[in-house]
C-alpha cells in the first residue's frame, strides 16, 4: 500500500467519525481519477460533474458501511453505477468539444479507431451496451470486473460486448 492509499484510509476513518474536513479532503483525493473514469463514458463536463456530485452524495450516505480500506474501488463502483443510471434516464449529449484536439486513436481488435467516431457510435447504443462497451474497450476493464461493478453476470457482459462490436463493425467503416 502506498502513502496516498494509507492517507485515504486515515481520511475515511476520520470522516466516518463525523469529521467534515476529512470527508472534503477524501473527495479531493479521489476526484480526478473518478472524473477521468466517468468522462470516458460521458464526455461532457457538465454531465460528469452531475454524476460525481451524486456519487459523492451517495458515498456520504453510506460512509458507515465502507470498510476501513482504500475507498477508491467503492467510489468507482458508485460512479459507474450512477453513470449507468444517468445513461438510462437520458442519452448524454456528447460534446466532442470537450475532447482534447490531439486524441490518439483507440485500438480495438487490432484496428485503430478515431475517438470521435467511437463516441459518436457509442452514443447510439442502449445504455447497458454502451457502458459495457466503454468499460471494456476504452477503459480496459475485464469481464469479471465489469460484472462486479454493474452487478450483472459475466455472460451478460460478454453478450453485450459482442453485440456492440458487431454494431461497431457495421457502422464505422
Amino acid at each position: 500500500m502506498n502513502g496516498a492509499d494509507s492517507d485515504k484510509i486515515v481520511l475515511l476513518r476520520e470522516a466516518q467519525k463525523g469529521d467534515e474536513k476529512a470527508f472534503e479532503q477524501l473527495v479531493k483525493a479521489c476526484y480526478s481519477s473518478l472524473y477521468r473514469t466517468v468522462f470516458q463514458m460521458v464526455p461532457n463536463g457538465a454531465d460528469v460533474e452531475e454524476i460525481l456530485q451524486e456519487t459523492f452524495y451517495r458515498f456520504f450516505l453510506s460512509l458507515k458501511k465502507v470498510r476501513e480500506t482504500d475507498p477508491t474501488p467503492y467510489l468507482r463502483q458508485i460512479a459507474i453505477r450512477r453513470t449507468y443510471t444517468f445513461l438510462g434516464k437520458r442519452r448524454a449529449e456528447i460534446s466532442l468539444d470537450d475532447l482534447p484536439e490531439n486524441v490518439p486513436e483507440l485500438i480495438i481488435e487490432g484496428r485503430g479507431f478515431d475517438v470521435r467516431d467511437l463516441y459518436g457510435f457509442s452514443s447510439k447504443l442502449p445504455p447497458k451496451r454502451r457502458i459495457i462497451f466503454l468499460l471494456r474497450e476504452v477503459l480496459g476493464f475485464d469481464d469479471a470486473e465489469i460484472s462486479r461493478e454493474l452487478g450483472i453476470s459475466e455472460v451478460t457482459v460478454r453478450r453485450h460486448a459482442q453485440m456492440a462490436k458487431e454494431e461497431m463493425r457495421k457502422q464505422i467503416p
